[in-house]
C-alpha cells in the first residue's frame, strides 16, 4: 500500500520514542495523524509539532493535520473511543501503529504487590492493548471495505529471552505470535505485521544495561526503525511478517527460510506445495492377497489358504486401504 497524501494514521504511544518518530515520518508523507498517548504534555507537543511541520510542507488543510487524544490504552472503551474520533474527523483509517509500551522495573518473582502498577500493567499495555488496538482497527478497516495496514511494535526481547525482564520479554513474544497468526486477514485487504528492533536510543532504551547494548553493536538509528515500518506498510506481499531490525545484520525477516526448514515452520505461501508433497497420489493395485479359512482345524496352516483376489473399485465410503508389512506369527504353528 503506497503511502499518499490524504491518508490517515493512528499511532498509540505517539508521544515519545519510536511512536513520536513514526508520527513525524508519516506526517512528512502527507498523512493526517492521530497521536494517542497517556501523557497530555508529550502527546500534545507531538501533535503541535506535526501540525506545524505539515502546514509548512503541504499547505493549509480544512481539517487539522494532527489530533492528540489522551488515552490509557489499557482502557478498552477509551481506546475504542479514540479510534472513533479519528474516523469521525478523517473519514477512515488507513494505517494503525500500536506502539504504546511499558517496562516493569522490578523482577516479577520479587514483586509482592498484586502487579497493578508493575508487571500486570506491563502485560496490559504491551500485549492486551495491542490486541485491542489491532481488533478495533481491523473492524474499522473491514467496515470501510478498503485496504489497511497495521504495524505492531515488538522487540528483539520477544525473539530471545530477556532474563532481567521476563514480563517484558513474554509480552513482546506474545505480540509477535499474535501478529504472525493474523496473516489470513490479508484476504480482507488488511495486512498486520510486526517489527522487532534491537535497542533504540529512547527513554525506554536507555534503561537497558549499556554493556548489553554495546554487545549488540550499540543503539539502532531511529531511521532504521522507520524504514522497517514503512517497508511493511508498503510491501503488499507482507502479511503476518516479523521484521527483526539489528545493528549487526540490518533488516532480517524471522524466522529465516533456514529456520523454517529446520523446525518445519512453513510460511503461508508454501502451504499448497507442502500439502501436495506430503500427500502424493496413491497407485492402487489391481489384485491383493487375503487369507481364507476353508476348513475347521486346530492346525492353522491346514485350515487356511492364501487367495489372490481382484480389487473392486471404487471402495466403499469410510473404508481404508491397508498394506500389511508384518502380520506376526500364529501360536498354533508352534
Amino acid at each position: 500500500m503506497k503511502l499518499e497524501p490524504g491518508m490517515s494514521a493512528l499511532v498509540t504511544g505517539g508521544g515519545s520514542g519510536i511512536g513520536k518518530a513514526l508520527c513525524i515520518a508519516l506526517a512528512h508523507k502527507g498523512l493526517f495523524v492521530t497521536v494517542v498517548d497517556f501523557s497530555e504534555e508529550h502527546g500534545g507537543q507531538v501533535a503541535s509539532l506535526v501540525q506545524k511541520g505539515s502546514s509548512q510542507i503541504h499547505g493549509d488543510s480544512k481539517v487539522p493535520y494532527a489530533m492528540f487524544i489522551k488515552c490509557d490504552v489499557t482502557d478498552a472503551d477509551a481506546l475504542a473511543a479514540a479510534f472513533g474520533k479519528h474516523v469521525n474527523l478523517y473519514g477512515g483509517l488507513d494505517v494503525c501503529i500500536n506502539c504504546a509500551g511499558f517496562v516493569n522495573k522490578s523482577l516479577v518473582y520479587d514483586d509482592t504487590s498484586n502487579g497493578t502498577k508493575t508487571w500486570r500493567r506491563a502485560v496490559n499495555v504491551n500485549l492486551v492493548a495491542v490486541i485491542d488496538g489491532t481488533r478495533i482497527a481491523t473492524q474499522m478497516m473491514r467496515a470501510q471495505k478498503k485496504p489497511g495496514a497495521i504495524i505492531n511494535i515488538g522487540s528483539v526481547a520477544g525473539l530471545y529471552p530477556m532474563h532481567y525482564e521476563p514480563i517484558y520479554s513474554g509480552t513482546k513474544g506474545g505480540v509477535i505470535m499474535f501478529t504472525r497468526s493474523l496473516a489470513p486477514l490479508k484476504r480482507h485487504g488488511i495486512r498486520v505485521n510486526v517489527i522487532c528492533p534491537e535497542f533504540v536510543q529512547t527513554n525506554m532504551g536507555e534503561q537497558v544495561n549499556r554493556v548489553l547494548v554495546d554487545a549488540l553493536g550499540g543503539f539502532l538509528k531511529m531511521e532504521d526503525v522507520i524504514n522497517g515500518a514503512f517497508e511493511l506498510i508498503e510491501d503488499e506481499s507482507k502479511a503476518g511478517a516479523c521484521l527483526w531490525i539489528s545493528k549487526r545484520r540490518g533488516m532480517v525477516y524471522w524466522p529465516t527460510s533456514e529456520e523454517e526448514k529446520k523446525y518445519l515452520v512453513y510460511a503461508t505461501k508454501s502451504k499448497m506445495t507442502v500439502t501436495k508433497n506430503r500427500f502424493p497420489s496413491i497407485q492402487t493395485p489391481e489384485f491383493f492377497e487375503k487369507i481364507t479359512v476353508h476348513t475347521l482345524s486346530h492346525n492353522f496352516r491346514n485350515a487356511t489358504r492364501i487367495d489372490r483376489v481382484r480389487l473392486r473399485l471404487p471402495m466403499e465410503p469410510h473404508s481404508a486401504l491397508v498394506k500389511i508389512i508384518y502380520a506376526g506369527v500364529n501360536a498354533s504353528d508352534w
